[in-house]
């Protein structure tokens, strides 16, 4: 059990640090770190914080990211930043059910059954389709305050992020077994 859900905390710690500072490598914005400074991680006191504390970290290293990475003037930043701090709020709601599934997924897989195999699968697709339909709204939203040329580029953004993410935690995630 200990095993799994250090599983979990590494999936979730290597896709943020690859998400951002990878893709920050990409773009050749140097300033950005996806690793918490010192001073914050000598304050965690527990695992389970740790990974709070982790995720507020890289929430602050990717808004400066996509801040850059959209280069807007300031009115177009004030309000691209209203839609994007509602945006991302959903975002990560969104993934905490995603980690409680995948939190599920390592506790049932040594033991796994066809009913279980099916209802994880299921919540699967559902927070697919829960994203694609959030990453939509975000795009019209976007759109609506500022351009669709801003919307789009957010969008395009945002897509390498999320799929960075994938990749990572869907290499990190052992095979539903036979």
């Amino acid at each position: 059990m200990k095993y799994k859900k250090l599983a979990l905390i590494l999936a979730v710690s290597s896709f943020s640090f690859f998400a951002v500072n990878g893709i920050t490598h990409a773009e050749d914005v140097s300033s950005t770190s996806a690793t918490p400074s010192p001073e914050t991680s000598s304050k965690v006191a527990s695992p389970g914080n740790e990974l709070e504390m982790f995720r507020f970290a890289l929430e602050m290293d990717k808004e400066a990211f996509v801040k850059r990475a959209l280069k807007l003037d300031a009115d177009q930043e004030k309000k691209f930043l209203n839609v994007y701090y509602v945006f991302n709020a959903k975002l990560v709601a969104l993934n905490d059910k995603r980690l409680a599934n995948i939190d599920d997924y390592l506790n049932n897989l040594d033991k796994m059954t066809d009913a279980k195999a099916g209802e994880i699968a299921k919540r699967m697709i559902d927070f697919r389709k829960k994203r694609v339909s959030l990453d939509a709204n975000y795009y019209a939203a976007l759109a609506k305050a500022t351009t669709k040329t801003i919307a789009a580029r957010a969008l395009q953004v945002e897509s390498v992020l999320q799929g960075a993410g994938d990749v990572v935690i869907g290499a990190k995630l052992p095979l539903m077994p036979n």
